[in-house]
């Protein structure tokens, strides 16, 4: 048993892909699959009575030959499954409950299997069964010589191989069985050998569903040329079985026309493998088509089909139109499956889409999502639109880098932190402000923090706050900065590119040019969540943040009438480790509030 963890957005929508690839494949091969029933009808037409039934036949036996090789190879795969996984360490064939709960998943997953067991060197065995009243697990030990026997030989082949047919005493099972064995190695050597029971009478019930789903076909399996491994008519068990007779004989089964299907002499069908043999009973008759197969026993095994060749004795015209009906019902039926997966995948794969972008908090790239016809899918969209609603309002008024840490469940508990802060100041906006409309206003603020905040995000900063026509911005918090105070001076330099390209076009416009104050500090504060309990923000606190202020403020007294001053402290000069060599020293300064002097360093402008 194979646990897999959930696939990522992107996993999902290669699977949508494909799964949707798989059905236009799938209803293709079904609709090719029908045309060419639907020839071979048209051409038995044409032929013999005899032909017509020949072709039937051997139709019937492709279908039994894949179903029985459907029932057969899953259980090849589920042990080869289970000893690699011994061999590669991640399962304990020396853990009980490990290997009992592996066993029982594995057991669900092949209901064709009775017992799923794995027998020891010592002739220990722990399995698991399934019958009627559930899946129950059971321990023993190796008795007769003839298990130690093929104990030995699996050891000694490495391979998995099918054991011979014998009877099962047990009550509880009580028929006769086929083994497939597949040995084990842990660490290097040999670790025991998993072990598949099949019963011939759920071998037989499958037969009994094939011959239910396709009246008029008896589909059988023979063990080696005289005795039957499954038969619909022994799929309630039957009386004769034992150790000493395993399988019943072809006379024994009860079907008079598989008891006399050696008597005649075969005919060949297209030189392939089948045989055709015709077994008339009085007025009955029967057509019996066969084909030997390898691999599955010791012996080989002969899988066929029994035909009434009474069933071909209605029109031929009548199949025609059966055939023709219906292909006609299975295009309706492939446009409406077609129909209906669009309907389901279409708002599963814009649901892929619309998540694997709230991953990369692409926020703008997001779209509502229609309703549908099927509730689930419905609600499904109707809850993603109202989380959509959430996260924009989300972008606005917290910062991306913010949403990446609430999104990821990281701790934004307050620390203790040293960080590089910026503060950005309009010259006279105000007095600008009261000459100019409202809307003017809100347009003008709007340009110029979009301007200011994509180069301060653009070297990993956090807006904490717009207050009127100022910026606040820093670095170092939350994410750990080593390098925050070169990052604000890199934004700063790219602020004054792009305030001198700015003010050119303004001017152009015949408008007056902005003129701005930038102030840089570094120092410790106190960054997390700050405010009342139901509504707080991540922002900083500390005697930093108002020196920050009180050093952007001082611009009006070093360069009052300058379109652009940045001005930056010692401390921020002291912690930068890019070039320097630009950065004009000012001396030392008082600021506003405060009687400690600050050394000042300015940035030159574009």
């Amino acid at each position: 048993m194979q646990i897999t963890k959930p696939a990522d957005a992107e996993k999902r929508t290669r699977t949508i892909r494909l799964s949707r690839t798989l059905a236009i494949v799938m209803a293709a091969l079904v609709a090719l699959t029908a045309a060419v029933i639907l020839s071979v009808v048209w051409f038995m037409s044409a032929g013999t009575t005899r032909d017509l039934l020949v072709q039937s036949a051997h139709l019937g036996l492709e279908a039994v030959q894949i179903q029985i090789g459907s029932r057969f190879s899953p259980v090849e795969d589920q042990l080869a499954f289970l000893a690699r996984e011994v061999g590669a360490g991640r399962l304990d064939p020396a853990n009980r409950l490990e290997l009992e709960r592996v066993m029982t998943g594995a057991l669900a997953g092949t209901p064709q299997v009775r017992v799923l067991s794995f027998v020891r060197p010592n002739g220990e065995i722990l399995g698991v069964t399934q019958g009627p009243k559930g899946v129950f697990s059971f321990e023993d030990k190796v008795m007769s010589a003839n298990e130690r026997a093929e104990i030995e030989q699996a050891r000694q082949s490495g391979t998995a191989h099918w054991g011979p047919v014998y009877f099962v005493p047990d009550p509880a099972i009580r028929t006769s069985v086929a083994n497939l064995q597949q040995p084990a190695n842990h660490g290097g050597e040999f670790a025991g050998i998993f072990r598949a029971t099949i019963t011939v009478d759920t071998m037989s019930d499958f037969l009994r569903q094939i011959a239910v789903s396709n009246p008029g076909t008896t589909p059988f399996v023979l063990y080696g040329r005289d005795q039957v491994l499954a038969h619909p008519l022994m799929a309630s068990g039957h009386p004769l079985l034992s150790a000493e007779h395993r399988l019943p004989k072809l006379d024994e089964l009860g079907d008079p026309f598989l008891a006399a299907m050696w008597k005649g002499p075969p005919e060949t069908f297209d030189d392939s493998d089948m045989e055709v043999r015709a077994v008339k009973l009085g007025d009955e008759g029967r057509v019996i088509l066969t084909r030997e197969i390898h691999g599955y026993a010791p012996a080989s095994l002969i899988i066929g089909v029994e035909v009434p060749i009474e069933s071909v004795e209605k029109p031929i015209w009548d199949l025609l139109k059966a055939g023709i009906a219906g292909l006609a019902v299975l295009f309706v039926a492939i446009i409406i499956a077609w129909i209906v997966g669009r309907l389901i995948v279409r708002p599963v794969t814009s649901m892929a889409r619309e998540v694997r972008a709230v991953g990369m908090l692409d926020f703008a790239a997001l779209r509502p999502l229609p309703g549908s016809l099927f509730t689930e899918l419905n609600e499904q969209a109707k809850a993603y639109n109202t989380m959509l609603t959430g996260l924009r309002w989300l972008e606005t008024y917290v910062p991306k880098k913010l949403v990446r840490h609430l999104i990821g469940n990281e701790d934004l508990a307050s620390t203790q932190r040293v960080v590089t802060i910026m503060f950005t100041d309009v010259v006279d906006f105000t007095g600008s402000a009261e000459k100019t409309s409202a809307g003017d206003v809100a347009a003008l603020l709007n340009a110029h923090f979009d301007l200011l905040g994509n180069c301060i995000e653009a070297e990993g900063g956090t807006i904490d706050k717009f207050i009127g026509d100022c910026v606040m911005a820093f670095w170092g918090a939350p994410d750990i900065q080593k390098d925050h105070a070169d990052r604000a001076i890199r934004a700063a330099r790219a602020i004054a590119l792009a305030i001198a390209e700015d003010n050119a076009a303004r001017q152009r416009r015949g408008l007056p040019p902005l003129r701005l104050r930038i102030g840089i500090h570094s120092g410790p504060v106190v960054a997390g969540n700050i405010g009342m309990t139901g509504r707080s923000a991540y922002t900083i606190v500390g005697d930093t943040v108002n020196a920050c202020n009180r050093l952007e403020q001082l611009g009006k007294a070093i360069a009052p009438g300058e379109e652009l001053v940045m001005l930056l402290s010692g401390e921020t000069f002291d912690l930068v480790a890019e070039d320097r060599s630009d950065l004009i020293p000012l001396g030392k300064h008082c600021l506003a509030g405060r009687t400690e002097h600050t050394e000042i360093y300015r940035l030159p402008t574009v």
